[in-house]
């Protein structure tokens, strides 16, 4: 039996009253409504813009765990907008407001809060915390080294939330069709990995999972990061070349202390996009160079990669959109990491493969989206699926359920590790 605050059940009983059947009908409740009301004209006009949504959330795993709890995912979530529009600058400030039952404690995170201007006719500057991206893929991320909320991706909150913010500021230089993105992050903005809080991981010292939760000590570093995007678009393809300087954005490395810590890493790349036939077609490489074993002699730390993707998404039916990426990731000095490692057996092949697929139906006016995320690794023999339906019924009430679906041959690859945390979840948002 999962533990659920009250406040959750409420809340979630309220959501089952107001759940109609999805067989209703498809006209648009606000049809007969007068649009043109010069009302609406007048508060839309206003510099200001203030809205949010409460959302209420349950998961729990379909396996037993390590980990201290039976909810993968037990909260009720506050998060308020608001944007202020001026003839100089634009302003943004979010925030969410979260009880976690899983972890028995409330926070409160800053998602926005920056200032945009553009001092210059060809300059805009972002300032302050930010949600950084780029690049091709989808759940891939080559170019993209801004950081990532992993334990929200595995629990089912919503996909805004796989993007984690930063403090950063971000400067867009344009020059004719080419546009130059700088961003500088003063501290260091790791990604959410990991931990054992939530999830549990293969541990190979203890040739097991664990969960070692507030245990599980990192050494951090607050040195800074930077990244670089050089892009244009000719005849209908778009181009990028990438750069980054900064860290690693997980622990894969090891101290002389023993400790787990970000070692540094240079990267750079390049993508491209482009229509063919009825679909999208996208590509995109990157290379990482792990600076600190640049010959990759050094079982504590992690070996540079190569990393290559290419995908293709097109519409097959009306309302059904089908994605397919086959992504290669190569370890760099192989032969040395193997013989360097004590458990050359569990090693990640040295092209390391993953073929992914995404459907994605919409119903009932687009109030009703069916989707599912499939990935699957050939090397590893494993695979992960992420199903979801999400209904919106009215411009207030969304509801959505889903699973992650975890499996493997061996319990130390990828995604095999989280056979355990295999859940299923629900959430309900009133939205304001």
């Amino acid at each position: 039996m999962f533990s659920t605050s009250k406040l959750t059940r409420s809340l979630l009983l309220l959501a089952v009253i107001h759940l109609p059947a999805l067989a209703t009908t498809e006209e648009d409740p606000f049809a007969d409504e007068s649009w043109g009301d010069n009302s609406w004209a007048e508060e839309s006009a206003q510099p200001w813009k203030l809205n949010g949504f409460i959302e209420a959330g349950q998961g729990t795993f379909l396996q037993n765990n390590v980990v201290n709890s039976d909810s993968s995912l037990s909260e009720i979530n506050a998060r308020l907008d608001f944007s202020y529009q001026h003839e100089l600058f634009d302003f943004t400030a979010k925030g969410d407001l979260r009880y976690d039952d899983v972890l028995a404690d409330t926070f409160w995170q800053t998602r926005e809060l920056n200032v945009a201007f553009s001092p210059l006719s060809y300059l805009d500057v972002k300032l302050g915390r930010q949600v950084l991206t780029w690049g091709t893929g989808d759940y891939l991320f080559l170019n993209d080294l801004f950081p990532k909320d992993w334990q929200s991706f595995f629990s089912g909150r919503d996909d805004e939330y796989l993007k984690a913010a930063s403090d950063s500021l971000r400067t867009s230089w344009y020059f004719s069709n080419i546009t130059l993105d700088l961003a500088y992050t003063p501290d260091f903005t790791p990604d959410n990995y990991i931990t054992g809080e939530r999830f549990s991981f293969f541990s190979p010292q203890w040739q097991d999972n664990i969960a070692p939760a507030s245990q599980f000590k990192v050494d951090q570093t607050n040195n800074e990061q930077w990244s670089a995007r050089l892009a244009s678009n000719y005849q209908g393809i778009e181009y990028a070349l990438y750069g980054y300087h900064g860290f690693w954005t997980t622990p894969v490395g090891v101290n002389s202390i023993g400790m787990p810590y970000f070692p540094r890493l240079n990267s750079w790349g390049a993508s491209v996009r482009m229509p063919i036939g009825d679909g999208i077609f996208n590509s995109e490489f990157s290379i990482y160079n792990s600076s600190e074993d640049g010959s990759g002699t050094s079982p504590l730390i992690a070996n540079g990669q190569r990393r290559f993707l290419i995908g293709y998404e097109q519409e097959l039916i009306k309302n059904l959109t089908a994605s397919v990426q086959y992504y290669v990731e190569q370890t760099k000095d192989y032969q040395a990491f193997k013989a360097s490692s004590s458990l050359p057996d569990q090693l990640v092949d040295e092209y390391r493969q993953l073929l992914t697929l995404r459907l994605r139906y919409m119903a009932l006016q687009q109030k009703l989206v069916a989707s599912v995320f499939a990935f699957y690794s050939p090397t590893d023999s494993d695979a992960y699926i992420k199903p979801s339906i999400n209904y919106r019924y009215n411009d207030n009430w969304s509801y959505a359920v889903g699973a992650n679906l975890f499996t493997g041959k061996d319990d130390f690859s990828f995604f095999g590790q989280h056979q355990n945390n295999t859940n299923v979840w629900a959430r309900v948002r009133f939205q304001f």
